[in-house]
């Protein structure tokens, strides 16, 4: 994850989600924390507040959990040459 989002980073997409699929979701979700712990307080509530709502009426949060985790196990499994290659860099 931490390559796949310096590479986001870097502007470099294709390699990016080669890397991991689930970066640009950690790059906004960092980037959402972030502001919330460093900006006005009543922006961070507001945006606090919408994010329950969201999560409240999709249940993203079980969501990109559980698709993390069928992620996870689909590159672990299905693709283990590639997983391999991936971990030896």
């Amino acid at each position: 994850m931490t390559r796949a989002t310096l590479f986001l980073f870097h502007g470099d997409w294709k390699q990016s989600l080669t890397m991991h699929a689930f970066a640009p979701v950690f790059v906004v979700a960092l980037t959402v924390i972030t502001f919330c712990t460093i900006g006005p307080r009543q922006h961070a509530e507001r945006i606090a507040a919408r994010i329950e709502i969201l999560e409240r009426y999709t249940g993203l949060t079980f969501l990109a959990l559980s698709g993390l985790i069928l992620y996870w196990l689909a590159r672990l499994l299905l693709l283990q040459a590639a997983f391999v290659r991936l971990i030896q860099g």
